[in-house]
């Protein structure tokens, strides 16, 4: 099993590296995507139970990380890193950005489930989920992947993209912060990328 979840994200690392650029000058480990696509049409719901579309992205950067509330490890370590990074950049620069989570397990993360999880990390965060047809619009939009590995009882893993994807304030794909970077404790180059992002 290991050996096998171990190949997907190899085969789907791969995949993502296929469709980026090299970095630009300006950023050391952002990697950005050479055709910048407009995100796909799709319709959520936001852990607030207001809809959440490609609409909400706009105006501002957004950091998306896709998982399930249910995983073990890698989902509450990215989430926490990811509050980290939120947390170390300037208060003044925080409103230029906005985290999402996208739960890709709509069966167990309901709403209110996704509320109460999200709380967790930070307040600011966005949790999102919603039918399976409109989390595959959105994942395949920005370059994701996952498999769910069985949903015959009540637990189940789910394989799942490990970076971050970066959506633009036009709502275009733009990049990614590698799983690599965001296994970096020193996280203060991925920070000094954001800032420069932002300003």
């Amino acid at each position: 099993m290991k050996f096998i979840a171990r190949c997907f994200f190899l085969v789907a690392f791969g995949a993502v590296l296929i469709g980026c650029s090299e970095q630009p000058e300006t950023f050391k480990q952002l990697l950005v995507y050479p055709n910048q696509k407009p995100i796909e049409a799709f319709k959520l719901k936001a852990h607030t139970g207001n809809d959440f579309t490609q609409e909400s992205f706009r105006s501002r950067w957004n950091l998306v990380f896709v998982g399930y509330t249910h995983c073990p490890d890698v989902c509450p370590m990215t989430l926490n890193d990811m509050s980290k990074i939120y947390q170390a950049i300037p208060e003044s620069l925080q409103k230029k950005f906005q985290f999402t989570f996208l739960s890709v397990d709509p069966k167990r993360d309901t709403v209110e489930h996704l509320a109460q999880y999200i709380s967790h990390f930070e307040e600011d965060f966005v949790a999102i989920t919603g039918e399976k047809e409109e989390i595959d619009k959105l994942v395949f939009s920005i370059g994701g992947v996952y498999a769910i590995n069985s949903e015959s009882e009540d637990y189940y893993s789910v394989d799942h993209s490990g970076r971050i994807f970066i959506i633009s304030p036009q709502a275009k794909r733009f990049g990614i912060i590698s799983s690599e970077a965001m296994h970096d404790k020193d996280k203060s180059i991925v920070i000094e990328d954001l800032i420069k992002l932002a300003n």
